[in-house]
Parts: C-alpha cells; sequence; structure tokens
C-alpha cells in the first residue's frame, strides 16, 4: 500500500512539474512574440555625442549600432570596393569636383547604384532591430518604421570636443564643425530633397550642450517609452550603473 501511495505522489509531482515546465515554455513564447524590434535612427551634428549615444542606446537596447557598417554592407551588396561606396557617402559637396564626375559616370557604380544599395541596406537592418547612425535613414523608414532623433549642439560646445578629441586647435575644429555639417547637410538635400535641420522629420530633437551620453540616452529612452515602446526591463539600471 505504501508503495502505491509513494508511486501515486511521485506521478502527481512529475505530472506537476510537466504543466510548470509547459506553462514556463509557453510563456517564454509568448514573451518571445511580444519582444519588440527596436529601430532607432539617429541624426547627428558633428561634435554633438551622437556617434558616443548612439552605441550607448544600442547597448542598452542590446541592439546593433550600424554605422560604417552599412558602407560594408552596400559594398558586399553591390559586389564593389568599400573605397568606392565610401567616397560617395557623405561628401556631396564635391559633386562639383571633376574626379567626382569621373566617378558618376563609371558604368560599375553610380550615385543612383549607391542609394539603391543603401535603401536596400537600411531596410534589412530595420527588420531584425539596430540604432542606425546617419545616411538619412529616418527618410527611408518613416516615423511607421523607426523612432527617429536629431542630436545637435551648438558650434561653441561641438568645437570644444572636437579639439579635445582629435587634438586640434579651436579653430580648425570650428573649420571642421563647418565643413562635415554642410556636407551632412548637402547629402541629405540631394538623397532627399530635403532639410537636415527640418524637425518636421524627427521624433525627438537634443541638444547636447549640457548633457552627457547618459543623459542623452535616458531621454531617448524616456521619449521612446511615452511613444509607446515597450523596453527591456533593465534598461534603466544599466544605465544608472553608469552615473
Amino acid at each position: 500500500m505504501r508503495c502505491s501511495a509513494e508511486r501515486l505522489i511521485e506521478a502527481i509531482i512529475a505530472t506537476e512539474v510537466m504543466q510548470m515546465q509547459r506553462r514556463a515554455a509557453e510563456e517564454k513564447a509568448r514573451r518571445l512574440e511580444k519582444s519588440e524590434v527596436y529601430v532607432v535612427t539617429i541624426s547627428r551634428d558633428f561634435g554633438s555625442l551622437g556617434k558616443e549615444v548612439a552605441q550607448l542606446l544600442a547597448d542598452t537596447l542590446e541592439v546593433r549600432c550600424c554605422d560604417r557598417s552599412i558602407l560594408q554592407q552596400v559594398a558586399r551588396r553591390a559586389h564593389v570596393d568599400e573605397q568606392l561606396v565610401s567616397a560617395l557617402d557623405e561628401h556631396v559637396s564635391s559633386i562639383k569636383d571633376h574626379w567626382w564626375q569621373q566617378l558618376m559616370h563609371k558604368d560599375t557604380f553610380s550615385y543612383e547604384d549607391y542609394y539603391r544599395y543603401l535603401v536596400k541596406t537600411i531596410l534589412s537592418i530595420s527588420r531584425s532591430g539596430g540604432v542606425i547612425v546617419g545616411r538619412g535613414a529616418n527618410h527611408i523608414l518613416g516615423e511607421a518604421k523607426a523612432f527617429r532623433v536629431r542630436i545637435c549642439g551648438s558650434q561653441a560646445q561641438c568645437a570644444r570636443r572636437i579639439a579635445e578629441r582629435e587634438q586640434i586647435t579651436l579653430q580648425e575644429s570650428i573649420e571642421r564643425f563647418r565643413l562635415v555639417n554642410q556636407e551632412r547637410a548637402e547629402y541629405i538635400k540631394m538623397l532627399y530633397q530635403e532639410d537636415i535641420n527640418d524637425n518636421d522629420n524627427y521624433d525627438l530633437v537634443l541638444n547636447s550642450d549640457h548633457h552627457d551620453i547618459v543623459q542623452l540616452t535616458e531621454m531617448i529612452l524616456d521619449a521612446m517609452e511615452h511613444a509607446g515602446h515597450e523596453l527591456p526591463a533593465d534598461a534603466r539600471s544599466s544605465l544608472r550603473k553608469m552615473h
């Protein structure tokens, strides 16, 4: 009788364990189904901490940070040298130069080819999630497929950061700030016929003059949450440890 009772208890326990395992598996499957694919685009002034914020945000959301890697993917898709793609990337102000005109008329890879493969690359990244830096990704994806951020800063503050980072004079850094931002603005104007500083093209615009990268990242997370995005449970705790 005791053996039968023991076997009954064991059977009950085994059944309960199986039910618990099944419920856990179902809950895990539901979480996976509900898990959000995070896609954030970062447009930024030169020296505004945009790239650093993009990397921290990507780490916090546990997705890829895509910057120069975009060029590698474009080159791979187009079967051309990465240096050729780089020559076409964010240097539209050089379009008046003779070397650019020659490059544009090459049969192997035109500016139209660059744009076509860029769109394919950005759309591919968006399917699996990522923080996409520059390249006008906000115009390709739009508000329905990405949370679009612009990070800007005053010339004085951005130039100071550039001078410290690149070990150049303040005057040189001011010239760099103006040149790079001009190239980026012309890139967006030529490729998308849009003004890079038009706030209508972004969900959030931040001025980085008086904030560090952690604070800026927290602001983006706050805005994403208010916009209805469900953030990872430990997203904020990992940022607080950096303070």
